[in-house]
């Protein structure tokens, strides 16, 4: 595998597994991942691929997956688990408690909340690796909204389509700091987000930025997605 980071989703539902391989592929790009379709295709996997974590469906066509869990931490013991699962936490709590660490999330699940599952779930020299996407791929917004949900800290270097470069800071969650090539502070995060194509690249933060932006994240974020929805509005007219 040439990506650092493999995860091998255990899911039946060809829907469901084909949707979260090709969103978290353009979400986090430094993660290979595979899919099995049942309990007997993930034992051949783990024999012959080195995952660093999995995500298992818990109804399967041949199995159950806590039992495949239980299976996977004989061969792997040190293996990162995130169960996928309708099936309430209470109804199942003494049973995953027995497996020791392992994630929960109950179907239908908020995809940016299994992005941050996995995120925890990588190692910390993994989670400090640079790298970019495509806003055709990755809409901005949502890459924003899952660093600040996540708390985590990063400096967003964006190309727009006409050539704009612009920055956005984010630190510990909280939206810091934004630049253009013309703007600064909350208009320029407002004209970042207006900008519907272009490419991005994360880096690490490491502070010595001026703060330009104030208030929640939830709030800078909710009023540039009006302003930018009003001006496509405006211009569609």
């Amino acid at each position: 595998m040439n990506k650092t980071f493999p995860i091998l989703i255990l899911e039946d539902d060809l829907r469901l597994s084909d949707g979260l391989k090709a969103h978290l592929g353009n979400a986090l790009p430094q993660v290979e991942i595979m899919v099995a379709r049942s309990v007997a295709e993930a034992h051949v996997f783990i024999y012959q691929y080195e995952f660093h974590a999995f995500l298992v469906d818990l109804t399967l066509p041949d199995g159950n997956g806590l039992e495949f869990i239980v299976d996977l931490q004989t061969v792997l013991p040190d293996a990162r688990v995130v169960l996928m699962t309708g099936t309430p936490y209470d109804e199942i709590a003494d049973q995953i408690q027995q497996l020791g660490s392992v994630g929960f999330l109950q179907k239908p699940f908020d995809i940016l909340a299994l992005e941050r599952e996995l995120r925890d779930l990588l190692p910390e020299e993994e989670k400090k690796l640079n790298f970019q996407g495509s806003l055709r791929q990755l809409r901005l917004v949502d890459l924003i909204q899952v660093k600040c949900l996540g708390h985590d800290s990063c400096r967003l270097q964006i190309t727009g389509e006409n050539g704009m470069r612009g920055v956005v800071v984010i630190d510990r969650g909280a939206i810091l700091h934004a630049e253009t090539d013309v703007l600064s502070g909350a208009a320029a995060f407002n004209e970042i987000l207006s900008w519907k194509g272009g490419i991005f690249h994360e880096e690490e933060f490491r502070g010595g930025v001026e703060v330009n932006i104030e208030g929640r994240w939830e709030m800078v974020l909710m009023e540039a997605v009006r302003l930018s929805d009003e001006c496509h509005a405006m211009r569609a007219a």
